[in-house]
């Protein structure tokens, strides 16, 4: 019994790949394409007994390889997993608060009275990639009830932006969230990843409509014009999404940088991000470092604080790295750099982990059983 990964585009043989003894938890991610292919039934059918919860993708992970379409599948048995709670519920598009605090509330409702020692549970967090996942992340980091890290991604289709789904158990849905707990029988360790790397250029947002994800101005002037200027650039009619992509801006704290990508101006003046961005906010302009290295130390971090060994880790990817190591031809090499871990993941529209983040990669490593 450990954990077992699989990928492919046939439903069966990827349920069969991930078959174990004591299943306790089953995490998958799949293309949009699957939404009518009766996934949660199918799982269902496979692990009664299991927690087993999803979410729609632009590509996955896995150690099987990397997949453009299809379908990526982990079972985590009861050699890593000692309980597993899951709570799921609709409405984030209108009310992603109030969805995150009725799912929380479920989900404390299952926990009971157990003390959630941060040091033994982690929690798993899915939910609609066309939502604002900010106020998701926002209401579970202040449930006092709630006092573990919530790691994950949101849901993502390919580049439509029309619909995406989670799943939980039995359902699947366009509009929800999925919360699942792990009481972990094994060591484990979280993180978030950023290969740009800080520029000296930096400016202070000093107007935003954060629920738009828009910044307005940006040191007194307009965010279009202070970007452009930070690029040096004449003016703002010279900014193309290739500049969005490859020059994100920053939040910078310590050695930690929080990515924040624009991806459009508005009204000539305004840039809207895949972020919030609040105002008084100092943002640096950042440089682009080397994503697969970046990967490589991800993996060395997590053997610093995994010394028994790393067995197994779910990656939550954002897609705009993927369409950058897709650009680059760095997609196999990516996949490659975790070689020897049993791994599933998927590309999003946003990652979580404390808050919601954009250009980055969080992830949850599972360790082994330390030795008396």
């Amino acid at each position: 019994m450990s954990i077992k990964v699989s990928s492919g585009t046939d439903v069966g043989e990827v349920i069969a790949d991930i078959a174990q003894d004591d299943v306790r938890v089953v995490v998958y991610f799949f293309s949009p394409g699957y939404e009518r292919s009766g996934l949660p039934s199918a799982f269902s059918q496979a692990f009664p007994s299991a927690k087993r919860v999803g979410a729609s993708m632009i590509g996955g992970w896995s150690s099987s390889g990397a997949v453009e379409k299809g379908l990526v599948a982990m079972s985590l048995s009861g050699e890593e997993v000692v309980e597993s709670f899951a709570a799921f519920r609709e409405g984030v598009k209108a009310d992603p608060s109030g969805a995150a605090r009725a799912a929380a509330s479920d989900l404390k409702s299952r926990l009971g009275s157990r003390s959630l020692d941060p040091t033994e549970y982690v929690g798993i967090v899915l939910f609609d990639g066309l939502c604002l996942g900010e106020k998701i992340v926002r209401e579970l980091s202040l449930d006092r009830g709630l006092a573990l890290p919530f790691v994950g991604g949101s849901a993502a289709d390919e580049l439509k932006f029309e619909r995406t789904f989670v799943a939980c158990d039995d359902r699947m849905s366009s509009d929800g969230l999925v919360l699942l707990v792990l009481r972990m029988a094994v060591p484990f360790f979280y993180d978030h990843f950023v290969h740009y790397r800080p520029t000296q250029a930096s400016a202070v947002v000093t107007r935003a409509e954060p629920d738009k994800r828009i910044v307005w101005e940006m040191d007194g002037v307009s965010a279009a014009s202070r970007y452009a200027e930070l690029l040096g650039l004449k003016s703002p009619s010279e900014l193309s999404h290739a500049h969005f992509a490859r020059n994100p801006l920053g939040v910078v704290i310590g050695d930690s940088v929080y990515a924040r990508s624009p991806n459009a101006i508005i009204e000539g003046k305004g840039l809207q991000f895949y972020c919030f961005i609040e105002a008084g906010t100092r943002v640096t302009l950042l440089k682009q470092g080397d994503i697969v290295a970046d990967a490589e130390g991800a993996i060395e971090r997590a053997r610093e604080y995994l010394p028994g060994g790393i067995r197994g880790a779910l990656l939550f990817n954002c897609v705009l790295r993927y369409l950058e190591m897709k650009e680059d031809g760095k997609v196999a090499d990516f996949n490659d750099a975790f070689a020897g871990i049993k791994f599933a993941g998927f590309n999003t529209y946003g990652e979580e982990l404390f808050t919601h983040h954009n250009q980055t990669l969080t992830a949850l490593f599972v360790g082994e059983r330390e030795e008396p």
